[in-house]
């Protein structure tokens, strides 16, 4: 797969100088760079540049590789919890008598977050904000107008298919199934036949008949998961991932304001990363898997990719 990086002069105020992160040279030989945008941004750069980036294998990568994100933004924070309930609750997958547990936690910690925050409005405000920046790009001589124009009109569908939502989540209230078996799913065993007959009963109908039923409350999340992994496939792809070094597993940074951190660890070091931080600075800290002597700091440099998302 080619991965193109565009490079346009007027670069975003956000693109952060990694010449202080650069403190060390790869160790293993490689074949290809490994810095790389996501291909959502394949074909926006020029035939020139296009030609100056070399193919990589991302398989291969991540076969060897363990990802980590770490959110700057409260906001960003919550679209990645949504992002990861939306894998738990696979709607796509019929629910039966083996994965309902699954499938209604999930269910009801998207709603609970829903409820917490006006998620609809901040994704509609962020892809205002990507339309905006999208025009600009456009007016770019140098950059792919069939592409920008690709991903503009990607972006204003998912707006206009928000726009007429309300509350998200507020109809499933009314629906008696689900708001009997949410008062009982905070119970240790709580969902037991004796508990939760409606529910018991409604797993014994047929698959077809769960199935709409599936359907019909997963329609209240559509548009907003819609434009959400839009969202966050724009945020992430506007990073490079550069190659750095936590020296004795620590790597301590201030930028320009960021909303996330994407992370990419070989699978042979023995540590896991701990982020910590604000939109203009953070800490990257790698704990040992196996602390010894009571030691719980990877005091080894660590050398990993790090992508900085404005």
């Amino acid at each position: 797969m080619m991965f193109l990086a565009m490079r346009c002069n007027n670069r975003s105020k956000h693109s952060t100088n990694t010449t202080s992160l650069m403190r060390a040279k790869r160790q293993q030989p490689r074949n290809v760079e490994m810095s790389h945008q996501s291909d959502l941004f394949q074909g926006i750069a020029t035939d020139s540049e296009a030609a100056m980036i070399e193919p990589m294998d991302d398989a291969i990568d991540e076969a060897y590789t363990i990802n980590y994100e770490y959110p700057l933004h409260e906001r960003v924070r919550t679209y990645l919890r949504l992002e990861h309930l939306r894998g738990i609750l696979k709607p796509d997958t019929p629910v039966t008598a083996d994965n309902y547990a699954r499938y209604f936690d999930a269910l009801f910690a998207i709603l609970e977050l829903c409820e917490r925050s006006d998620v609809r409005t901040d994704v509609q405000k962020d892809l205002d904000r990507r339309r905006a920046q999208l025009h600009v790009w456009s007016q770019h001589p140098d950059v792919n107008q069939q592409q920008v124009q690709s991903l503009a009109e990607r972006v204003k569908s998912a707006i206009q298919a928000i726009q007429p939502l309300t509350r998200v989540g507020s109809h499933l209230k009314q629906d008696r199934l689900l708001s009997v078996t949410r008062q009982r799913f905070g119970m240790p065993g709580g969902t037991c036949n004796f508990d939760v007959p409606q529910l018991h009963f409604w797993l014994h109908q047929s698959q077809q008949r769960r199935d709409d039923d599936c359907q019909r409350w997963w329609h209240e999340f559509e548009a907003l998961f819609q434009g959400l992994a839009l969202e966050l496939e724009l945020l992430r792809g506007q990073a490079h991932f550069q190659w750095v070094v936590a020296e004795g597993g620590l790597l301590q940074e201030s930028t320009e304001p960021l909303s996330l951190l994407r992370l990419r660890v070989p699978a042979s070091v023995p540590a896991y990363p701990v982020v910590s931080g604000h939109k203009q600075r953070f800490s990257v800290r790698f704990l040992s898997n196996a602390p010894q002597q009571g030691k719980a700091s990877y005091e080894s440099d660590v050398e990993f990719e790090l992508a900085l998302c404005p």
